[in-house]
């Protein structure tokens, strides 16, 4: 009771008087801990529970893999993974599954893949964290992919596989994958849950269907400050500011108070339609009026959209204003490209200072062996998202690609 109601150092003091425990009262014990995320606690109530001769069930290990999965510490998970393996106990879905997350959640990506191999597939909760998994760690190809596995064999997907892989979609934009996901979601009668609709809101924003955007929103029954900024971003992105600035007000309106997201949807929005006044006003008022402090991220956007205007003097008085907006490699870059863009040469010169140290913190990332990710593309071919990098020969029809893009060079050397 203790523990449930949070009161854990009551629940301790009832805990430890009790002249025997049994395997419920080390449970409920360790369960008070997990809700707290405290996975250090878990494993030293673990330890003491082995000592004293209670052998923990598969309950209170995943239990306390979750602790671990949400504190992201890889020591304790893998502390209690060896005593899982050391004392032969026979892992269940739910067990593997919190292991799949917990290797995910600290990085450890083979580890996660290596567990996923042995569970059991013939259930949607193995395959959804493998998607939900890969979306945390970037791996938007690998997450369509596993998806397509999953209705490949035959297992159905549900709310979860729904909501996990429609990440995935929007950061790749490929909008007929996602269609198929809406289609299948409308099979399965679960086109009404809300996180759903969310979900496919951000689908068709990011994947410029504005038109069917619109559409969920507006069927959508609660509107919180994330739906009207997806719905603001997918306006501004796609050459329909007024729209986006209609909604800002209507939001309002009804009482949902814009936070520093939705600034930048509107930021974004004027840089885009190329307002540059009002995209001055909006980041002045962030502050003024809605007590907002602007992000490095709203900086870049403000310094872009005067930018693109030629106001680059402007500009740099804005970044000159703080130290953490002066030295900023983000910041410079985006408005070193702005002179480039309109051969303003002399305050290239004039900023010269700041440059050089952002230089340095470049030269710094290299030396801890920080590199820049390289460029990807991808394109939808017969349903499946093919992806590739510069230069990249992991594909097994490569060679016959580069011989036609060599062919194609040619061409094109010989027409000029």
């Amino acid at each position: 009771m203790y523990g449930k109601c949070g009161c854990l150092e009551m629940a301790r003091e009832v805990f430890e008087h009790m002249p025997r425990k049994s395997l419920v009262a080390w449970n409920s014990m360790i369960r008070g801990f997990v809700v707290r995320g405290d996975s250090k606690s878990c494993i030293e109530i673990l330890s003491r529970m082995i000592i004293e001769g209670t052998r923990p069930s598969q309950t209170t290990l995943t239990s306390i893999l979750m602790a671990c999965s949400w504190s992201s510490n890889l020591q304790h998970g893998k502390f209690v993974h060896g005593y899982v393996i050391r004392s032969f106990v026979d892992a269940d879905v739910f067990m593997n599954c919190s292991l799949v997350d917990l290797y995910f959640k600290c990085g450890e990506v083979k580890l996660a893949e290596t567990i996923f191999a042995k569970t059991q597939k013939d259930v949607a909760e193995s395959w959804n964290v493998m998607i939900s998994g890969y979306v945390s760690v970037g791996n938007w190809f690998k997450a369509i992919e596993v998806y397509d596995q999953m209705v490949s064999v035959g297992v159905k997907p549900d709310a979860v596989t729904f909501i996990s892989v429609l990440p995935a979609c929007s950061q790749l934009a490929v909008l007929e994958k996602g269609k198929r996901i809406h289609l299948s979601i409308i099979e399965s009668r679960l086109e009404t849950d809300e996180l759903l609709m969310g979900a496919l809101l951000d689908m068709y924003s990011k994947c410029g269907d504005v038109k069917e955007a619109s559409r969920i929103f507006k069927s959508m029954p609660e509107k919180d400050v994330v739906s009207w900024t997806v719905m603001i971003s997918a306006y501004g992105s796609h050459g329909q500011p007024r729209e986006a600035f209609d909604r800002f007000d209507e939001m309002q309106k009804l009482g949902v108070r814009p936070d520093g997201v939705t600034f930048l949807a509107v930021l974004s929005a004027c840089g885009h339609a190329g307002f540059i006044d009002e995209g001055v006003k909006f980041f002045n008022e962030m502050r003024s009026k809605y007590g907002i402090k602007p992000s490095i991220e709203h900086y870049s956007c403000l310094v872009d959209i005067l930018g693109r205007a030629g106001r680059l003097l402007e500009a740099y008085d804005i970044l000159q204003q703080k130290t953490e907006t002066r030295d900023n490699a983000e910041l410079l870059r985006t408005l070193f490209s702005a002179c480039c863009l309109h051969w303003d040469h002399s305050l290239l010169y004039a900023s010269g200072e700041s440059w050089d140290a952002a230089r340095e913190v470049k030269l710094k990332m290299k030396e801890v062996g920080l590199k820049k990710k390289p460029g990807c593309s991808w394109i939808e071919i017969n349903e499946q998202v093919c992806h590739f990098f510069a230069e990249d020969r992991s594909h097994p029809q490569a060679e016959n690609v580069y011989e036609c893009l060599s062919l194609l060079s040619g061409h094109i050397e010989a027409s000029q």
